[in-house]
């Protein structure tokens, strides 16, 4: 039976450096698009007419961006396709787990200009953040899908072609 073995160390930075990115990409979406609509004057995140809409495009970006780092995490990598399946949840799985820790800490517990309440992250971003989430969760194996559909090489596979 194959066997998922989580490169951990690869995970973390892969994690770190994908988290850096949206964030820097979804700040810029939200500035961006308060720029076009001529929003001025500062308000709470959730009242801001520009983030409000950049909202709605954040779940796709995410899913752009993990899926690029899914990229950058199995190149190079080989084993049979199950155990690169059951490698891609697992490591779903990971990112899941550290983005929900990291926002938690980052944009609840510790203030600042877009921190916000737990009720307001958890339930005034709704359904946003969760869409957000399955995105995070499901970027790996997509990927995988994608790669193998396409026929890259970032992975390869043992048997059944390439990834």
């Amino acid at each position: 039976m194959a066997q998922s073995r989580l490169k951990y160390g690869r995970a973390v930075w892969t994690f770190i450096l994908a988290y850096v990115a949206v964030t820097i990409l979804a700040i810029a979406l939200s500035v961006s698009i308060s720029i076009a609509m001529h929003v001025t004057g500062a308000m709470p995140p959730l009242e801001n007419p520009a983030y409000l809409l950049s909202e709605r495009f954040l779940p796709f970006l995410n899913l752009f961006v993990w899926m690029a780092f899914a990229g950058v995490y199995f190149k190079g990598l080989a084993g049979n396709e199950l155990a690169l399946r059951r490698e891609s949840i697992a490591l779903g799985v990971f990112w899941l787990l550290a983005a929900m820790l990291v926002d938690y800490v980052g944009f609840v517990l510790i203030k600042n200009p877009i921190s916000l309440s737990p009720h307001d992250f958890y339930i005034g971003q709704f359904p946003w953040i969760y869409l957000i989430y399955v995105a995070v969760l499901l970027s790996p194996p997509c990927y995988l899908t994608l790669a193998r559909t396409l026929g890259w090489k970032s992975a390869s596979y043992e048997a059944g072609g390439s990834v």
